[in-house]
């Protein structure tokens, strides 16, 4: 008998080991904290802020990966959000849902808060993922939107500030679009609603209220002669009386690098609660990299159309330009112009200009300034620093001055 439960527990142990061997898992927690001090001047007034996602955004997360062999890989992602200065947990700009609001009512994000509704924990990811080296990968969950991923990826500076980013965050956060574009504000806000009238029908696309992230599916093609593309569908309608695809979105990128350049073009879209495209931005950018210097150029078109415009096919076109120069392993430098347009009314115009200075105090810590200007005309009145406040008077020139630190872990 003590031979036959030997033997058993001998044959259970060289199974786990097995298992364990064609199964590798690891898990770790990651993270990156940023914080930046603020500078900034318009129209005879200065104010001093400091942020934790002016330059990058700080957030935390936990990660694991399973290796089962054959090229073949599961994965999970939870990532969440951090204000450093008061040690919030996720934001109120990118993880508030409407829940109890309607399509009849022009949903803000200050109502939002108001009605009670729970901020999202892992508001910055929360999905799982199956890879395969032959085949691509399916992700199913809250990731980035596969349009904004590209568009990060052709950034113009060193940072979100005084860059391409920032005039793309200006076309899809839904608290500028009324300066821009002349678009429909009332159309905007109602999109996250439902044709049935309950808030709690409304795709996880459209969390929060702009294009960043995207709660659905999405699949990656392997990389093929250094390039891929991905598709990605927000999670289908689920009220039968909702019209068509009401209150979805899709995005789909299309990458290439290889020979020093990365090139990417992509697209993203969103349907009102009739079912109708009505929010479009379509991406065409690159960057091309020769010895210590880098040169980007990107360009970037929003389309309101039906319900959402004004005016037949209302939209801005945001451009940027940056050149990047690496003086050593430690230190890198670099320029950047940009402007944001407004197709429909052409007094309306932001250009920005900046220059940045990046450290590395080492691989993982680095300390960072920069010096901005922002110029707007007719009724524009944005702001030069990624997420910062906009200007008191439309038309008003913004100067601004920026020191960081970043850690990542």
């Amino acid at each position: 008998m003590k031979k036959t439960l030997v033997a058993i527990a001998s044959l259970a142990a060289l199974g786990a080991m097995s298992t364990s061997a064609l199964a590798q898992s690891s898990s770790s927690i990651y993270g990156n904290l940023d914080q930046t001090l603020v500078q900034t001047s318009q129209g005879g007034k200065s104010a001093t802020n400091s942020g934790s996602n002016n330059n990058s955004s700080s957030y935390w997360g936990i990660t694991s990966t399973e290796d089962m062999g054959g090229g073949l890989k599961a994965s999970f992602d939870l990532r969440s959000e951090i204000t450093l200065m008061t040690g919030q947990a996720a934001s109120t700009s990118t993880s508030a849902t409407n829940n109890g609001q309607t399509s009849t009512a022009a949903i803000t994000q200050n109502t939002i808060t108001q009605a009670g509704d729970k901020p999202a924990f892992f508001n910055r990811g929360a999905f799982v993922k199956l890879a395969s080296d032959n085949f691509g990968a399916v992700t199913i969950g809250r990731q980035g939107d596969a349009w904004w991923i590209a568009q990060g990826q052709v950034n113009t500076t060193t940072g979100a500030s005084g860059g391409f980013g920032n005039l793309t965050a200006m076309q899809t956060n839904t608290t500028n679009t009324n300066l821009i574009g002349g678009s429909n504000p009332t159309i905007l806000a109602n999109y996250m609603g439902s044709a049935t009238g309950a808030g709690a029908n409304v795709n996880p696309a459209f969390y929060p209220v702009s294009e960043a992230f995207m709660g659905g599916f999405r699949f990656d093609t392997p990389v093929i002669a250094g390039f891929q593309a991905s598709y990605q569908i927000g999670v289908p309608k689920v009220s039968y009386n909702d019209a068509g695809s009401a209150n979805n979105g899709y995005a789909w990128a299309l990458g290439y690098d290889g020979m020093g350049a990365s090139i990417r073009v992509a697209e993203t879209a969103r349907n009102d609660y009739s079912g109708a495209k009505v929010w479009t931005q379509d991406l065409i950018g690159g960057t091309f990299t020769m010895g210590q210097w880098k040169l980007a150029l990107s360009t970037n078109k929003s389309k309101f159309s039906g319900s959402a415009a004004t005016a037949g096919v209302d939209g801005s076109t945001a451009t940027g330009l940056g050149v990047f120069y690496t003086m050593s392993s430690a230190l890198t430098l670099n320029v950047a112009y940009g402007e944001l347009k407004d197709d429909v009314k052409s007094a309306n115009t932001f250009k920005q200009t900046s220059l940045n200075a990046v450290y590395k105090l080492s691989p993982r810590s680095s300390i960072y300034g920069g010096i901005f200007n922002g110029v707007n005309a007719g009724t524009m009145k944005q702001t030069p620093i990624y997420a910062g406040n906009s200007t008191d008077t439309l038309g008003a020139t913004v100067n601004a001055y920026t020191v960081g630190i970043k850690h990542t872990f």
